[in-house]
């Protein structure tokens, strides 16, 4: 066994740490300026890999020191590797399989035991508070001892860890997440510049707005509610998010909602892409894992190669077919284009089912049809492309709605992206309407199955 102090210069550490907007979000989030120690407990190999399980210091929990575990893993013989790290989710601990098949990608990775024990992790080797959801959600007798704070003060020191080793190039780090991971990503990303890239798999801010746990937000008072909101929730930190980030989720997800993941990815600014697997839940799969590399080899690697871009044009009508127009960018040239629609209240979103349609390509255009009769009263959907080396990137998830305006006509309109779980967003466009939209208000008008739109009287042209 031996120890290792890593000392940390000052002026690295006044880039590693990002201003938080307010005092009081910087004081509680905020990682003591020290050194960070660790020790390897074991080394082994694996066929071309080193293997080290390693113990370093994180965060003090109630006054206790606390060492987290983990497994780094890396190819022999590479020179300086981009660094990875992996953030498990709820029930999760590191993974040594895992880890592997990531080092074996060509990274230097760590892959870690968050804090704690707690239901389903009575394996992990880490300490600090357990990883149980009345903690996650805990903001008494002090937001400090809320678990997300712990976790993020070891993944911080993890991407520390990761910089002081002789086998990682610290100008190329990354982050994967999952679930919890995913929630501790967008906390992490949004705070340390550290990071080159980030990959949130599933997790999503304002959690208190539709999450698997709304039952215990409802049992909380108003108060805790408000500290959660503003001290411990990832939308904090959406603004501040500077690395690259992927977005991906099954569009059926049951711990995070649809509406508030894509909510939270409409608020950041940086670079980024989203990815949906239809039909999908709350499972992380071998072709996902695919895309995720796709998006560190671009970020991490320097290949020089973006994911596609879908975007979505000014609906049409032809007959009794509505058409989405969308442009699409890809640099390999080869793509493959899918709308998705399902149908049904935007209430009941981890038990839609989706439905491909296949566009057709014109113009440098790909249009895409749905019947009329499909939107009684709406629909929702996305575009997704996939290039021919397996990166994928989607459209915002958004409504096509059957629309009454103030004169009785009826009509069709497209969503603004869907942030709400039981709301109807406002048109982004409306069929027939020239010029730009004012201001307006919607109901839905359930006897005749449509939504009526109150606003000044349009202009209307022929569609």
């Amino acid at each position: 066994m031996r120890f290792i102090t890593i000392i940390l210069l000052a002026s690295w550490l006044a880039t590693a740490t990002l201003a938080l907007a307010t005092p009081e979000l910087g004081q509680l989030w905020s990682i003591p300026q020290q050194p960070v120690a660790y020790e390897v407990s074991k080394t082994y190999t694996r066929g071309n890999l080193q293997v080290e399980e390693v113990y370093y210091g994180s965060r003090e929990y109630k006054g206790h020191p606390v060492k987290i575990f983990g497994y780094f893993c890396y190819p022999k013989g590479r020179g300086k590797l981009p660094g990875l790290l992996i953030c498990h989710g709820g029930g999760g601990t590191a993974n040594l399989p895992g880890a592997i098949v990531w080092a074996q990608h060509g990274y230097a990775v760590l892959a870690i035991d968050l804090p704690g024990k707690g239901e389903q992790r009575w394996h992990s080797r880490s300490g600090g508070p357990d990883m149980d959801v009345p903690i996650l959600l805990r903001t008494s007798p002090d937001p400090s001892y809320n678990y997300l704070i712990h976790a993020v003060a070891a993944v911080r020191n993890g991407i520390t860890f990761l910089t002081e080793r002789e086998e990682v190039n610290p100008n190329r780090l990354g982050m994967v997440g999952l679930s919890w991971g995913g929630v501790i990503t967008l906390l992490t990303n949004g705070q340390d510049t550290r990071l080159k890239a980030a990959v949130n798999v599933f997790g999503a801010g304002f959690i208190s707005e539709g999450c698997t746990w709304q039952n215990r937000f409802a049992l909380k008072s108003s108060q805790e509610v408000t500290q959660w909101e503003t001290l411990i929730d990832p939308k904090n930190f959406l603004a501040t998010q500077h690395a690259p980030i992927l977005f991906m989720t099954g569009t059926n997800d049951h711990c995070y909602y649809l509406p508030t993941f894509q909510k939270s990815y409409e608020e950041i600014t940086v670079p980024k892409k989203l990815v949906f697997l239809p039909n999908s839940r709350h499972q992380f799969l071998p072709y996902m894992q695919a895309i995720v590399f796709q998006w560190l080899d671009d970020k991490l690697k320097n290949t020089g190669r973006s994911f596609p871009n879908v975007q979505i044009g000014a609906l049409q009508r032809k007959g009794q077919r509505l058409i989405i127009p969308a442009i699409i960018q890809s640099d390999t040239g080869r793509i493959k284009p899918t709308l998705y629609y399902s149908a049904g209240p935007l209430r009941k979103w981890t038990t839609r089912y989706w439905q491909e349609v296949y566009g057709f390509h014109e113009d440098g255009v790909w249009y895409f049809g749905l019947p009329i009769a499909q939107v009684q009263p709406d629909v929702v959907f996305y575009i997704q492309a996939m290039d021919d080396r397996g990166a994928a990137a989607a459209s915002s998830i958004r409504s096509l709605l059957r629309v009454q305006l103030p004169d009785n006509q009826i009509t069709y309109a497209l969503s603004s992206p869907i942030r709400q779980v039981n709301h109807q967003e406002l048109p982004l466009q409306i069929l027939g309407y020239k010029g730009m939209l004012p201001a307006i208000r919607i109901t839905f008008n359930k006897p005749q199955q449509v939504y009526q739109l109150v606003f000044p009287a349009p202009q209307l042209v022929n569609s």
